[in-house]
Order: structure tokens, then C-alpha cells, then sequence
């Protein structure tokens, strides 16, 4: 069995799997897939599903890039009755023959649903596999609740120590839903206390208006000890996804 070197960190990971989800961020492809091409030089990584990572790399974007995660689980689109019912749509094998760096899986955590210990049992079964093959497995835990993601920092620390109990090498969990300064960069520094391995913040939806909410997001996230960020919407819809990226990279790497 070959091993996977860890993450390298702080890292800025360009998240590109939301479309395959049925969340149409960007519908012509040629628009989106150039928005990726821009940001991609500030970045250190990304997580995409099968068609933008593999488009990507043909066109040379991802050479330089430390991390490549191929994006497993898709079928729970976005507003369906089955969102919850997360399958695989992609294999560990695939990614390892690929020659990507590692996998990432999505799993939501819902109380209320019965069907999230199948849920549990899938990551357990792909963290499994990623073992298996030496590949990176990114796992980003969710709780979920009254049908969409839960900011609380109870609930993001639940959903970590989950999944990184069940040995996921890396976590990608939400910004927690605080006051911006202070007491969020308390909230992060608790967050990542809960886990032993590298802890990513995602960016979520782009806002209307200016870009100083996310990136005091951002700065929290990285003096509250986050490892960095996984951002996607927030970056390649930004009007200038080139710039974006590389301002939130500086704040990534303390520049």
C-alpha cells in the first residue's frame, strides 16, 4: 500500500463539484470552465467532479497544483425529496487510475433521518478505499438540519469529530454562523481543537455586493488556526475570478 503525503498547509482549495449537484451556479460551460482556468494559478489544490477536473487538467490548469480530489458522492441534488440519499457517482479506483492526489466525499449528518447511518457507512467504506489505494480522502461532515446546512459551531464540531474519528485525514466544514472578529475566531479556534488533522473552511454561496465579508471570513478562519479554505462559488462568480483568488490566497498564506 502507497501512502498519500499530507495536505500541505495553509492551502487555498478551488471547489468546482457544485453543478453535478444540481446547484447551477454557472449554466454555460464555457463561462464556468474559464472561470476555473483564472482562478486556478492562486490556488493550491481543487475538488472537482469528473468533467471540470478532467477538462482542467487536458487543458494544463492543474500541473502545478498540490492537491487534486475527485469528487465521489452527487446524487442528492440539490432540493430533491432524495438529498439526503448521497450514492457514489465515482470510485476511489477511478481516481487512484486517474492519477488525481485524493477523493473527496461529501456526508450530512441528519438526527431526524435514518438514512444518514448509510451515509456513515458509505464514508466509512470510502475512507476504506482511499486507505487502500494511498490516496488523500477530503471529507467535508455536515449536520444537517430543517433541510440545509447548520452554521451552529455544536453542530460543525458534532459533524467533525465524527468524521475525523472515523479517520478522515482532512475536514472541510462550514464558516461558523457568529459575530465577525472575536468571538468567530474563538468559534474556528474550537472547531479545529476538536480534531487532530487539518481543518478547511468552505466558502459557501457568493453574496450580492462587496467582497469584505469574505474575506473577513477568511481572515477569521486563519487567525482563529484553520488550515485554509475551500472556496468555489465565492470565487469563480466574483466578477474578476482571478483577483479574487489571489487576494484570498494572501490572506491564506499571510500575505
Amino acid at each position: 500500500m502507497t501512502t498519500s503525503t499530507p495536505l500541505p498547509t495553509p492551502a487555498l482549495i478551488l471547489a468546482a463539484d457544485h453543478r453535478a449537484r444540481a446547484v447551477l451556479t454557472t449554466e454555460n460551460w464555457d463561462e464556468y470552465f474559464g472561470a476555473l482556468a483564472k482562478a486556478l494559478p492562486s490556488c493550491d489544490g481543487i475538488l472537482a467532479s469528473a468533467q471540470p477536473l478532467a477538462g482542467l487538467a487536458a487543458a494544463g490548469h492543474v500541473t502545478a497544483l498540490h492537491r487534486t480530489y475527485l469528487s465521489l458522492n452527487r446524487t442528492g441534488l440539490a432540493g430533491s425529496v432524495f438529498e439526503l440519499d448521497d450514492r457514489l457517482v465515482a470510485s476511489v479506483q477511478r481516481a487512484a487510475s486517474d492519477g488525481w492526489t485524493g477523493v473527496k466525499h461529501m456526508t450530512r449528518i441528519d438526527l431526524a433521518d435514518p438514512v444518514t447511518a448509510s451515509a456513515l457507512e458509505l464514508l466509512g467504506q470510502v475512507l476504506e478505499a482511499a486507505r487502500r489505494a494511498g490516496l488523500e480522502a477530503l471529507v467535508e461532515p455536515l449536520v444537517w438540519r430543517d433541510g440545509r446546512v447548520s452554521r451552529d459551531p455544536d453542530d460543525i464540531v458534532l459533524a467533525a469529530v465524527v468524521a475525523h474519528d472515523m479517520g478522515a485525514p482532512v475536514v472541510k466544514v462550514p464558516v461558523p454562523s457568529m459575530p465577525p472578529g472575536a468571538v468567530r475566531r474563538r468559534a474556528v479556534a474550537r472547531i479545529v481543537a476538536s480534531v487532530g488533522v487539518p481543518v478547511l473552511f468552505l466558502g459557501g454561496p457568493r453574496g450580492e455586493g462587496r467582497r469584505d465579508p469574505v474575506l473577513d471570513e477568511v481572515r477569521d478562519v486563519m487567525e482563529g488556526g484553520g488550515s485554509g479554505m475551500a472556496m468555489g462559488r465565492t470565487i469563480y462568480q466574483d466578477p474578476d475570478p482571478g483577483e479574487m483568488a489571489a487576494r484570498v490566497a494572501g490572506l491564506v498564506h499571510g500575505r
